[in-house]
C-alpha cells in the first residue's frame, strides 16, 4: 500500500473509524502509519505469510495465519480492511459472506476492488480475457450488487478502496426452484450435469428438455429418473432451438424461482447455490450470470467469441440504459411470477429476449460473476456470424419493443 493510497484510505476512515476500535487486516503489507493513525484498540493482522513482519510500539496487533473463513465463529470487528483484489479471490460471493459474518452491525468495511482500466487497455483487451490480460477491477454496478447481497451498503471511495457499512442481519428469505436445462444431442454431458447440481436445501425441481435430440439424451434423462425423484423431462421429436426449448421448459416450471443451466457445465452446476443468494439475501429480481469478470481459457471461449460478447454487452447496455458485462451466458434466473408476463419469440438464443423482457417489466437485474469452463463433451451448437446477425436483429426487435410496450405492461402488472 504506497504513500498516496494510505492518505487517501486514512481520509476516507477517520470520520468512519471511533477510536478503540477493534481492526481486522488481510492481506501482505501491512499498513502500519495508517493503522496507528486510526488509534485503534485491538489490531489482527490474518496473512499466509508474515515475513518480515514485527511487533509495533503503542499499537495492539496480534497475527493470525488462518485463513478468513477458519477465524473463530464469535469474532467479530468494528472495521475489516481487505487488500489484494477481491477478484483474485477463488469465489468472491463467499469472501463477502465470510467477511460480513467477521463484522459487527454498522461495521465498516474496506476492499480493494481493483483501478478502472484506461480507453486504451480497453481496446488492447476486446479479444482477450486470458490471464494477467484480463480488466482485473470489479465495475461499480457489481461491487455494489455484490455487497448489497452479503449484507453491506457503500458509503463512499477512495481511488480504488471501497468503502462499505455492514447492515443489521435480515432473516434469509426461502423460495422454492426450478431448474431448466435445455438439450440437443448433449448424451456425454446429460447425466453428469444432473449428478453435479447440489442439493439446494430448498424445495426444488430439475426439467431436462430434450429439444430434438438424434442421440440419446431423452434415453439418459429416464434412465436417471428412477434414482431421482425431482428430475423431470420435457420431450418432443423435432429440434426446434434453445429458444423453443428454453420457453417449454420455463413453461413447465412449478416453483418460485427459475434458473437455466446449460447442460455443457461451461457454467459448474455446483455454483447454482450462488444465483440464490440475491433473491434470498436482497431484492433482486431477475440474475443474470457474466463470465466476463473471472478469466478463463481459450478453449472455454475463443477471441473472436471475447469480442462478440463485449460487443453484444455494451450495445445492449446502451440499448437498456442498465450496465452490463455479459449478455450471452446461458444461466439466468427469473421469478416465475414475472416469467408469466415475459414474451419470448427468439427460437434460437433467449438471452437477448430475456434482458429484454426484464427491462421492459423494469425488474431489478443483477450480474453476478461466475467461472467459465470449457464445455466437457460434444460441440458448441453456436455458429458464430449466422447466429452474430440473428442476435443483432433481436436486439433491434427488442428495442423497439421495449419502448413501445413498456407503458402498456407497467399497467397490466399494476392491476394484478
Amino acid at each position: 500500500m504506497n504513500a498516496l493510497t494510505a492518505g487517501n484510505l486514512q481520509a476516507l476512515l477517520a470520520p468512519a473509524i471511533a477510536p478503540h476500535a477493534s481492526i481486522l487486516f488481510a492481506g501482505e503489507s501491512l499498513p502500519r502509519e495508517l493503522l496507528k493513525s486510526l488509534r485503534p484498540g485491538r489490531v489482527v493482522a490474518v496473512s499466509p505469510d508474515q515475513t518480515g513482519w514485527s511487533g509495533e510500539e503503542g499499537m495492539p496487533l496480534e497475527y493470525c495465519q488462518l485463513p478468513l473463513d477458519e477465524l473463530e465463529s464469535d469474532a467479530s470487528f468494528d472495521c475489516i480492511i481487505m487488500e489484494g483484489n477481491l477478484l483474485e479471490r477463488g469465489d468472491m460471493t463467499r469472501t463477502l459472506h465470510t467477511l460480513r459474518a467477521l463484522c459487527r452491525n454498522n461495521g465498516i468495511l474496506v476492499l480493494w476492488v481493483g483501478e478502472q482500466p484506461s480507453v486504451v487497455r480497453r481496446t488492447q483487451n476486446l479479444f482477450s480475457h486470458y490471464g494477467s490480460d484480463r480488466e482485473s477491477w470489479l465495475p461499480d454496478h457489481l461491487s455494489e450488487s455484490l455487497l448489497e447481497t452479503a449484507g453491506f451498503s457503500i458509503r463512499g471511495r477512495a481511488c480504488s478502496w471501497l468503502l462499505a457499512q455492514a447492515r443489521p442481519v435480515q432473516e434469509r428469505r426461502r423460495y422454492s426452484y426450478s431448474i431448466v436445462i435445455p438439450c440437443y444431442n448433449e448424451e456425454g454431458n446429460i447425466a453428469e450435469c444432473v449428478e453435479r447440481i447440489p442439493d439446494l436445501q430448498r424445495e426444488y425441481e430439475i426439467i431436462v428438455v430434450n429439444d430434438g435430440s438424434t442421440d440419446r439424451t431423452a434415453a439418459v434423462v429416464r434412465s436417471l429418473m428412477a434414482s431421482h425423484h425431482h428430475l423431470k423431462l420435457v420431450d418432443y421429436g423435432k429440434n426446434r432451438g434453445k429458444g423453443y426449448a428454453t420457453r417449454a421448459g420455463l413453461n413447465a416450471a412449478t416453483k418460485e424461482v427459475l434458473m437455466i443451466l446449460d447442460a455443457d457445465m461451461a457454467v459448474r452446476p455446483e455454483d447454482l447455490p450462488l444465483f440464490m443468494e440475491p433473491f434470498e439475501m436482497s431484492d433482486a429480481a431477475f440474475v443474470n450470470g457474466t463470465r466476463m469478470i473471472h478469466p478463463f481459457t481459450r478453449e472455454a471461449m475463443g477471441p473472436v467469441h471475447v469480442f462478440g460478447n463485449r460487443m453484444f454487452s455494451r450495445l445492449l447496455a446502451m440499448l437498456l440504459n442498465h450496465p452490463l458485462t455479459d449478455t450471452l451466458c446461458g444461466t439466468k434466473c427469473l421469478f416465475r411470477k414475472d416469467y408469466q408476463f415475459f414474451d419470448l419469440r427468439d427460437p434460437d438464443w433467449p438471452d437477448f429476449d430475456m434482458l429484454f423482457e426484464a427491462a421492459r417489466m423494469n425488474l431489478k437485474i443483477v450480474e453476478l460473476p461466475i467461472r467459465y469452463q470449457p464445455r466437457l463433451a460434444g460441440v458448441s451448437k453456436m455458429k458464430t456470424f449466422q447466429h452474430g446477425l440473428l442476435m443483432l436483429l433481436v436486439a433491434f426487435r427488442g428495442y423497439l419493443k421495449l419502448k413501445t410496450d413498456s407503458g402498456q405492461l407497467r399497467v397490466k402488472t399494476g392491476e394484478m
